[in-house]
């Protein structure tokens, strides 16, 4: 014959009433699930929605939805289910099993955290797992050789870096180019089809051109060592062009003003002045009505 649990009864309906799931006070009281529901159901406490009129769930798109925080970093976490219901108990499940963010639930998992540490696969069982991955996602098997699929990937990617989802992306590639210049290790940087159209239009005047200059950890776009010549070519959009763009107007790639983005601009400008460079800045929208504006450019500086 089982011993026979005292519960404290006004203790389980106030936890429930509370937030806690039926399945969190089945596990804390050491009782099975229908024991707790038994007990709800005599005391005639209703189990369904009561507890999610106090939540903001909000329906978006085809998904009901509400934010918790994690209760280690604090940011904000969605908890999303096709069914308001569902979405009420696994947001309370979450919060009354104090859940992590999976960012901070990864980082938990590295070193000692994971619970592989300090251990190795044997032989054998790196034989069965080569085994059983032989051919898989290879060639045509690759879902990612599917022109859909990476189309559809690139689009995920896009919309996320530009809703600003991806800065702590940015961020890190942003920081890693920063030290990779200022060690030299790079000399170019991609070039537009308008900054190639130049570099070609100075090389057929007979001028030598680098494609970069770097000055301390700036990289600017074009070079020409004869006339000691550096030639910033702005695009309108990405420098935001006074003609075109306030200065309250922000950037959303960039994730900065117009102003800012002007001030860091002159700051470059004046660094290249500053090492005893001639430079020179040619916008985009000039260029394009004007083809020999770096003609003429060319001509200011030839003293020949």
């Amino acid at each position: 014959m089982g011993v026979k649990i005292n519960l404290n009864e006004d203790l389980i309906i106030k936890e429930y009433l509370s937030g806690k799931s039926s399945l969190i006070l089945a596990e804390d009281f050491g009782v099975s699930k229908p024991t707790i529901l038994k007990i709800l159901k005599e005391n005639n406490v209703t189990r369904k929605r009561d507890r999610c009129k106090s939540l903001d769930i909000k329906k978006v798109g085809e998904k009901y939805v509400i934010d918790r925080r994690c209760p280690k970093c604090d940011n904000c976490v969605k908890v999303t289910s096709n069914d308001p219901t569902i979405t009420c108990r696994n947001y309370f499940n979450l919060v009354n099993k104090k859940s992590l963010c999976k960012k901070c639930s990864l980082n938990q998992q590295v070193g000692k955290g994971n619970s592989f540490y300090g251990k190795k696969h044997t032989k054998e069982t790196k034989e069965q797992i080569s085994k059983s991955r032989k051919g898989k996602a290879t060639g045509e098997n690759n879902s990612m050789a599917n022109p859909n699929h990476r189309k559809k990937t690139t689009e995920a990617i896009r919309k996320k870096w530009n809703n600003g989802e991806m800065e702590h992306v940015r961020k890190i590639f942003s920081e890693t180019l920063k030290k990779t210049r200022k060690l030299g290790k790079i000399k170019s940087v991609i070039r537009s089809k308008i900054e190639k159209t130049i570099i070609k239009e100075i090389k057929n005047l007979g001028y030598n051109v680098e494609h970069s200059l770097r000055v301390e950890t700036k990289i600017y776009d074009i070079y020409i060592p004869k006339l000691n010549l550096v030639i910033e070519f702005n695009g309108d959009y990405w420098h935001c062009n006074p003609k075109k763009y306030s200065k309250d107007y922000y950037h959303q790639v960039k994730k900065k003003t117009a102003k800012e983005l002007w001030e860091y601009d002159k700051n470059k400008i004046d660094l290249a002045v500053e090492k005893g460079y001639n430079l020179e800045v040619v916008w985009e929208s000039d260029y394009k009505l004007d083809k020999t504006i770096i003609n003429k450019l060319i001509k200011k500086y030839d003293r020949k």
